[in-house]
């Protein structure tokens, strides 16, 4: 009898091999699991499959059970065990899609429209800023509106007690000067039109000429 691990020749009855050691007890290889059995056993001690004395298992023809680990055709689908699906239908790998934007998404829409709003108000007070050095003041346009409302005959009946306090068109009379140095002719006679506007007799705005600008005739 032929060694079954080295292939040397061994008596007929012998049990262990006289050159290598194993032994020579014929073993029966379960087809379902290819566990190795004993050679008188009828049934598989691993998986219970019914043994077929001299058969081989075939590697790569056996799928294990994931539930029951039990041993199943290669094309088996569903476990002869435990009926458990074996071979799975492949699922597409679907993206998820979410039900709204993401959290990235609404703080960029979020810093977007707090920058717009900040450039706004930025353009807006630098234009604010722009009109009103621009514009003339409050003061100054009720001061004009009332101006134009004077009577010119009384701005020269007041003007005519005056020269023109400028100091440098040789104290001409108020009355026909029209100089527009400082403290000349034209702000002497706004600064009429103004008292008079205010109610002031003439009088009155003659003395207040006086205090401020002098040069009485």
């Amino acid at each position: 009898m032929k060694c079954i691990q080295c292939g040397i020749e061994n008596p007929k009855q012998a049990k262990f091999c006289k050159k290598c050691g194993a032994s020579q007890v014929i073993r029966t290889r379960c087809a379902h699991c290819n566990s190795e059995n004993s050679g008188d056993a009828t049934f598989c001690a691993e998986c219970g499959e019914k043994l077929i004395p001299g058969q081989k298992a075939v590697k790569g023809t056996q799928r294990k059970c994931p539930n029951c680990a039990r041993f199943n055709k290669l094309d088996a689908l569903l476990c002869v065990a435990c009926g458990e699906e074996i071979i799975r239908a492949p699922k597409e790998n679907l993206q998820r899609q979410s039900s709204g934007p993401s959290f990235k998404t609404i703080a960029l829409v979020i810093g977007i429209i707090f920058l717009f709003g900040l450039l706004i108000e930025i353009g807006t007070t630098v234009f604010k800023q722009d009109r009103s050095s621009q514009a003339p003041s409050t003061s100054d346009s009720v001061r004009q509106s009332f101006v134009g409302k004077v009577d010119e005959a009384q701005v020269i009946a007041v003007a005519k007690n005056f020269k023109c306090a400028c100091d440098g068109c040789g104290e001409d009379s108020l009355e026909t000067c029209t100089c527009d140095m400082p403290r000349g002719a034209v702000e002497e006679k706004n600064f009429i039109r103004e008292k008079l506007s205010e109610g002031l007799t003439v009088e009155q705005v003659i003395e207040l000429v006086d205090k401020k600008y002098g040069h009485r005739v």
